[in-house]
């Protein structure tokens, strides 16, 4: 059979302030917003990165083609 779950007792003393406890957890919390914040802020500028080499090999890639057009146009007089 089954015993009773035993009653919590009230704490006879409060539990201790540890001014250190609470100084390395907020710092540990601010380390992680930074961290978040950090991370987004890369994550913003490879999106532009990898915008603006997209369309600068697009720009490359036209200008190639004008001048290959313009070899042919003039290799066989069309």
């Amino acid at each position: 059979m089954g015993e009773p779950a035993p009653i919590p007792t009230p704490l006879d003393e409060p539990p201790l302030h540890d001014p250190h406890t609470v100084r390395e957890a907020y710092h540990y919390h601010r380390a992680r917003r930074a961290a978040r914040i950090h991370r987004r802020r890369e994550r913003r500028w490879a999106r532009v990165r990898f915008w603006a080499m997209l369309g600068g090999l697009l720009l490359v890639v036209a200008v190639i083609a004008v001048l290959v057009l313009q070899q042919v146009q003039s290799v066989f007089g069309i």
